[in-house]
């Protein structure tokens, strides 16, 4: 073999290797119907190099009335990307004047969203028994539902009607967390890691639910972890955890524990205590 060749043989090694490898990109699958209504549509954020990945539902706010799955931003999006987790972000029917919805309708539309990625998590490469559930203010209380609530009855044109809802961890960005949703909680239920924000807090959701939530995670012997941004209002998980340039180190370094725990069985780390941001 003359030099030359032998340069033309490693050049088409190098091209066959990158062809093989070069194949995985991040990918997006916008408006996926979950069900019949309108408003009944998600996003799915994933790499095409997953395989049993961690679904991770990112679940918007707005009171019940407002928001959209736009929710979820590209510093969000790349977050749990980066952990090697398939985002889903949902719609759900709101309670706008002279409807009929309720929060019960808000969260059976979460619920089916859920119930339609166990079903077709493979599509994406993804582990139907491993979803972790999140959301902020309004979402925070939709997604603790997700995690919490043993049984749901499922309206009769769901596409899929689980029996359980396969969540193995939740977190609340300011969630509003009434009793009933806090006496949910019972043994072996899912790992929490809670956030919320100080004096400014929206007076729906006072830190002290997160006390309580936390308080009663404890009470089950359930892994639990509390973030309190004394100098924010609501919502701080934007600017405290998924902000890659005002983020507080600790709070990402815990967050990033926890999913390692929840996600991959990697570590032990320490819980039930309560960090507090000065910033």
């Amino acid at each position: 073999m003359t030099g030359w060749e032998a340069k033309i043989v490693v050049v088409a090694i190098g091209l066959s290797i990158c062809a093989t490898h070069g194949l995985a990109e991040n990918k997006s699958d916008k408006d996926v119907a979950y069900g019949t209504h309108e408003r009944h549509v998600l996003d799915v954020y994933w790499n095409t190099d997953y395989k049993n990945a961690p679904i991770v539902f990112t679940i918007h706010g707005g009171g019940f009335t407002n928001g959209n799955k736009s929710y979820c931003s590209k510093n969000i999006q790349n977050f749990y990307r980066e952990k090697g987790c398939i985002v889903v972000s949902p719609n759900y029917r709101l309670r706008k004047e002279g409807t009929p919805i309720t929060i019960a309708d808000c969260t059976i539309d979460v619920a089916m969203a859920v119930a339609y990625m166990q079903a077709n998590a493979e599509k994406y490469g993804g582990d139907p028994e491993k979803i972790v559930s999140t959301g902020s203010s309004a979402g925070g209380y939709l997604s603790a539902q997700i995690a919490y609530r043993k049984q749901w009855n499922w309206p009769s044109d769901a596409m899929h009607q689980p029996e359980v809802l396969n969540v193995i961890a939740w977190f609340g960005d300011s969630p509003y967390l009434p009793p009933y949703v806090i006496q949910q909680v019972a043994a072996n239920d899912a790992p929490g890691f809670i956030m919320y924000g100080g004096d400014d807090e929206h007076p729906s959701t006072p830190a002290q639910q997160g006390h309580d939530m936390q308080a009663k995670l404890k009470s089950k012997q359930i892994w639990n972890k509390m973030v309190y941004v004394d100098a924010m209002g609501h919502v701080p998980a934007q600017r405290i955890l998924y902000s890659p340039t005002s983020r507080d180190q600790e709070t990402y370094e815990a967050f990033n524990e926890f999913l390692d725990m929840v996600c991959y069985g990697k570590g032990e780390p320490q819980g039930g205590d309560v960090i507090e941001v000065g910033k």
